[in-house]
């Protein structure tokens, strides 16, 4: 089954690693020893990359041009720390194989991602295609009023499945893409009943006599393709 993916990082204004120029670089396939190495970036498609949403300067400096009109002094209190993140990049993927037309689902997932952070502006969207599945990398400054909360927005654990979860059921379903991650606990419980019940109400049961015994553990096991088969997917992780 193929899946729809979201992973999110920090990025930082200096350091070594995770950090603007670093991932302009990266996006503009200007670190040359990732240009040549096998198995990854096809140089001769790259011209196919897509900048969704145009890079017009520096990604430092559009990040820091945000954020000053925000109202926020770079020179002062947090800003001063070796681990400030100025932005987040985040990048949606797709599992190896699925195929449709790319630039329709990640301006969808772009859409998605506006209108969950609407008060974020976007530096830089770029949808590569030189690479062997397509992927789409976001840059966004994590602004919120005056202040740049970036591990905040970002988020733990939780955060990311139930992000996940929304983007799933928003742009995942209309593309025929699997359920993003496996339920767990209480949720895969409640889940499985109500596959059960859904699966019993339609006389599977009966219909299937003594393969029902087999086919019920097969629910309790992993209920996310019933629930999805059975149309009542939506919210799962709620239950």
């Amino acid at each position: 089954m193929f899946k729809l993916d979201l992973r999110g990082r920090l990025l930082y204004l200096n350091g070594k690693s995770q950090t603007l120029s670093l991932a302009e670089a990266h996006n503009f396939r200007q670190i040359p020893t990732e240009l040549y190495a096998k198995n990854r970036i096809d140089p001769s498609k790259t011209h196919l990359n897509d900048h969704i949403i145009p890079l017009t300067n520096s990604l430092e400096r559009s990040v820091l041009d945000f954020i000053t009109r925000a109202g926020m002094d770079i020179r002062k209190g947090t800003f001063k720390r070796s681990d400030k993140g100025y932005a987040i990049e985040w990048v949606f993927s797709i599992t190896p194989g699925f195929v449709c037309d790319f630039k329709y689902l990640y301006i969808r997932c772009l859409d998605w991602l506006m209108e969950s952070f609407p008060s974020c502006p976007i530096a830089h969207a770029v949808i590569h295609y030189d690479e062997d599945d397509p992927h789409m990398h976001v840059i966004m400054v994590p602004i919120v009023g005056k202040n740049l909360p970036a591990s905040k927005v970002l988020g733990f654990k939780g955060c990311s499945r139930e992000r996940s979860y929304d983007l799933y059921e928003k742009v995942g379903l209309d593309f025929g893409l699997a359920y993003p991650m496996y339920l767990k606990g209480a949720a895969k419980k409640a889940a499985s009943d109500k596959a059960i019940q859904e699966l019993e109400k339609r006389l599977y049961r009966d219909k299937l006599g003594v393969l029902w015994q087999p086919f019920e553990a097969a629910v309790k096991s992993r209920p996310e393709p019933f629930l999805e088969a059975l149309g009542i997917l939506n919210g799962a992780h709620r239950y």
